[in-house]
C-alpha cells in the first residue's frame, strides 16, 4: 500500500496531467467586428490576427445597425485586393476561390460563434455583399507559423 503523501502526490499529478491536456485541446478564440465604420468606409477587424493552427472558434459580431453582413475566409498567398471579382455584381466570385468558408448573411447586430479547423498559412478575410469586399471590407489572418 502507498504512504499516505505518495497517494496525493500521485493524484495531484494525474489532475496536472488531465488539466494540461483540457487546455491543449481548447481551440484558439479570434474575435471578428463587422461594421459599417465611423469615417463612412466599412471594415473588418480581428484580434487576435495570428493563431496556432488546429481548431479556431471565431466569435463574428455584426455591429451594424442596418446592414447585413458577411464573414468569408480562405487561404490566400497573394494581394488581399486580387481575389477575383465580378465587377458586375460587385462580388468576390467565390466559386473561383479554392478552400472558401464561413458565416454568410448576419444580420444586423447578429453576434455567431463559429469553429473551424485550419492548416498553417496566410488567410485572407472578408465580407462578400455587393460593394463590401471593394470597400475593403478584408482582413489578413496568419495561422501557425507562416509569414
Amino acid at each position: 500500500m502507498l504512504p499516505n503523501w505518495s497517494f496525493h502526490l500521485l493524484a495531484l499529478t494525474g489532475f496536472l496531467v488531465a488539466s494540461s491536456l483540457a487546455v491543449a485541446g481548447e481551440p484558439a478564440k479570434v474575435v471578428v467586428r463587422l461594421s459599417d465604420g465611423s469615417n463612412g468606409r466599412m471594415s473588418l477587424k480581428l484580434s487576435p490576427s495570428k493563431v496556432p493552427s488546429g481548431p479556431v472558434e471565431f466569435t463574428i459580431k455584426n455591429e451594424s445597425r442596418d446592414m447585413e453582413h458577411e464573414f468569408l475566409f480562405a487561404p490566400w498567398s497573394g494581394p488581399d485586393s486580387a481575389l477575383p471579382y465580378d465587377g458586375k455584381t460587385q462580388q468576390v466570385k467565390e466559386d473561383k476561390v479554392n478552400g472558401l468558408q464561413g458565416v454568410e448573411d448576419l444580420r444586423p447586430r447578429q453576434t455567431v460563434a463559429a469553429r473551424f479547423t485550419l492548416t498553417e498559412g496566410r488567410y485572407v478575410l472578408f465580407c462578400n455583399e455587393p460593394g463590401h469586399y471593394h470597400d475593403d471590407m478584408r482582413a489578413n489572418l496568419i495561422v501557425g507559423a507562416a509569414k
